[in-house]
């Protein structure tokens, strides 16, 4: 079986018809998920790909739905990850070639991927310990730093990110595949600027921004805890608001002729400076 296409029999096929019209709603559902409004409209998105799938996998997320296309997966720990994945009986949408071509945004398509549910929290439920370190994003524009940025933190330790209004799209699939995972074993809160700012202040928590503005370099900064890093857009940095409402704001000394760097760059710089400095 190794190399060849997964057998009926091995990920159940028999029970799923093949999806071969472009109006059968089981392939509607999986193009509305490409687009923003279908993805606030369900609270589903999509993931693609054997090692995004297997993460979700690992990480406990709750897969709604498996797809496949038999004839390019050909991976045998693909095939063996679809197989798990159906012996709990979670439903298979078999898509002809012609449409998992038109579906697929992957630059080497793997035949598999799957729709998950948005898994958002609350934001005043939290509570934090001394040492707590959360990332707070305001706007980010391309969904491909945005994944980078969400990578890093997850990398540093983060206990969560918190989306402030609707600036910024997790969910988006350029940003899932810059994640490259790590998504799935992030906490995620929703939330205005002012129910963020009534939480910082109600649990004391330190809002740490980024400006090439700032008033004091990283490298002098010294962090209180709890605390929570703040970024904005790669255009306009952070709204005027959300400066206000941060209790400093921090710099990153630039040589040669360039004013700035990338969002996710300058995410990745101050996440790791902040992250060595946590109580241990």
């Amino acid at each position: 079986m190794a190399g060849g296409p997964i057998r009926e029999e091995a990920v159940h096929e028999k029970k799923s018809q093949l999806v071969s019209d472009r109006s059968d709603s089981r392939f509607s559902l999986l193009r509305s998920l490409q687009t923003y409004k279908g993805r606030a409209q369900t609270g589903r998105y999509l993931i693609e790909g054997i090692r995004h799938v297997a993460r979700a996998w690992d990480e406990r997320v709750p897969i709604e739905t498996l797809f496949i296309e038999s004839s390019a997966l050909q991976n045998p720990y693909g095939q063996k990850l679809a197989r798990r994945i159906r012996q709990t009986n979670v439903p298979l949408v078999r898509l002809a070639p012609r449409l998992y071509q038109e579906l697929t945004r992957a630059n080497e398509p793997q035949g598999i991927g799957a729709v998950l549910r948005q898994q958002w929290s609350p934001i005043t439920p939290i509570d934090l310990t001394r040492t707590c370190f959360w990332l707070a994003v305001e706007s980010v524009d391309l969904p491909g730093n945005l994944g980078t940025i969400l990578r890093s933190a997850e990398a540093a330790g983060v206990s969560g990110v918190i989306f402030i209004d609707d600036g910024a799209d997790p969910h988006d699939p350029a940003c899932v595949r810059a994640t490259m995972g790590a998504l799935f074993s992030l906490k995620l809160v929703r939330c205005t600027l002012r129910e963020f700012g009534d939480w910082a202040r109600a649990r004391d928590v330190a809002i740490v921004g980024s400006s090439p503005r700032g008033l004091m370099g990283y490298r002098q900064f010294r962090c209180r805890w709890p605390s929570v890093l703040v970024i904005g857009s790669e255009r306009e940095g952070m709204s005027d608001e959300l400066s206000d409402l941060c209790d400093f704001v921090l710099k990153i000394p630039m040589c040669g002729n360039s004013d700035s760097i990338n969002a996710a760059v300058a995410a990745g710089v101050l996440l790791f400076e902040l992250a060595g400095q946590r109580p241990g």
